[in-house]
């Protein structure tokens, strides 16, 4: 048998309803409002980002016009300086826009066949070179475009140490290399200073001349040995060894004649 369910004599029906109206609103209230919230969070407009700026690009490089004008003062190109056996050498317009740049000296100022002692690439502007005498020196600059001729200036004289503040050595001292031949193989070996090297390479020719040489081998190497194999064994040979620093200085040994060994 059920228990009787209904409320006691004298309740207050109205004031019950009253007393629990607030609550339910809130149960129900609370729900709605979270949903709201979570709809704007959702529909928030976000920023949009800036356009990324273009990167800026660096300006093309021109050809400096000392290489259209006439009559330039080698002055206006580079500067050489002496400090006892060492040399700086600057060059002064941008000539990124070429193709290589070439520094040549000897001791005469005659543009004859002068050493090369920089093979530089178009950026660089600086080179140090290292005298083996106390003499004067004259320097030329060549400049090579990308298209159209060479140009050069100089010389440029460098005075002599005539107060000997240098320590001279020879290029011979500082790089050795040794060379001997069979009637079928000749046998090269160097010892350099212990450095960073561009290259160092070297040449045969049967004959003195530069022209038409032949490189056999090239390495980094400052010291080494290597056998070449010559293509005929009654034919007179000649060899160079030529070394480019990590400055771009150009040492040039040679040409030296591959003599027999003694037996």
């Amino acid at each position: 048998m059920k228990k009787n369910t209904l409320p006691p004599a004298g309740h207050d029906f109205l004031s019950s309803n009253r007393h629990h109206k607030p609550h339910m609103k809130t149960i129900i209230i609370m729900p709605l409002m979270a949903i709201a919230l979570l709809f704007a969070a959702c529909n928030k407009q976000q920023p949009v980002p800036a356009a990324t700026a273009a990167p800026k690009t660096a300006p093309k490089a021109v050809l400096p016009d000392v290489l259209s004008r006439p009559d330039v003062d080698p002055n206006e190109v580079f500067t050489v300086r002496r400090d006892g056996q060492n040399v700086t050498i600057n060059i002064l317009p941008d000539f990124s826009a070429c193709k290589r740049i070439y520094i040549k000296r000897n001791t005469t100022g005659i543009n004859n066949k002068p050493a090369l002692v920089g093979d530089l690439p178009p950026k660089q502007r600086q080179l140090n070179d290292t005298l083996t005498s106390s003499r004067p020196y004259y320097y030329w600059l060549t400049v090579q475009p990308h298209s159209g001729r060479e140009r050069t200036f100089g010389p440029i004289r460098i005075s002599p140490d005539e107060a000997l503040t240098g320590t001279y050595v020879s290029t011979g001292a500082i790089y050795p290399w040794q060379l001997s031949r069979t009637n079928t193989r000749a046998t090269i070996s160097w010892q350099f200073p212990e450095a960073t090297y561009h290259s160092i390479s070297i040449k045969r020719n049967t004959s003195k001349s530069m022209s038409k040489r032949k490189e056999i081998y090239a390495t980094r190497e400052w010291t080494g040995s290597i056998t070449d194999r010559l293509p005929d064994p009654n034919a007179d040979y000649w060899y160079w060894i030529e070394i480019t620093t990590e400055g771009r200085n150009k040492i040039s040994r040679g040409p030296i004649k591959a003599k027999f060994s003694a037996q």
